[in-house]
């Protein structure tokens, strides 16, 4: 079902929280389900993709030494994920009003 053949109104706050919670989660619950998984796989990379950097970082704190490329490789990704974040979050409130103005 696509955002615009949704005849059912949805609620902008709860399609926001459900990104915010995980990302993907808004967009499924608009009824735009391939975007949400999208977005859901595309977080799930890049968390994965974060654990063996943030082991290291975390090893560095019991005496190990951690070099710079490990700290920006985890801002970086950090930064990644937020991004991600953000964009569902609002992407998600976004469409649910835009549901709701096409369903009046």
């Amino acid at each position: 079902m696509d955002a615009k053949q949704g005849s059912k109104k949805k609620n902008p706050l709860l399609a926001l929280i459900l990104s915010v919670i995980f990302p993907g989660l808004g967009q499924i619950y608009n009824g735009q389900v391939l975007k949400g998984v999208v977005i859901a796989v595309v977080n799930v990379s890049i968390n994965l993709l974060l654990i063996g950097p943030l082991e290291r970082l975390i090893q560095s704190l019991n005496g190990a030494s951690v070099d710079r490329a490990t700290l920006i490789i985890v801002a970086g990704y950090t930064l990644a994920g937020t991004v991600i974040l953000v964009y569902a979050a609002l992407d998600a409130k976004r469409t649910a009003d835009r549901i709701n103005m096409e369903a009046t």
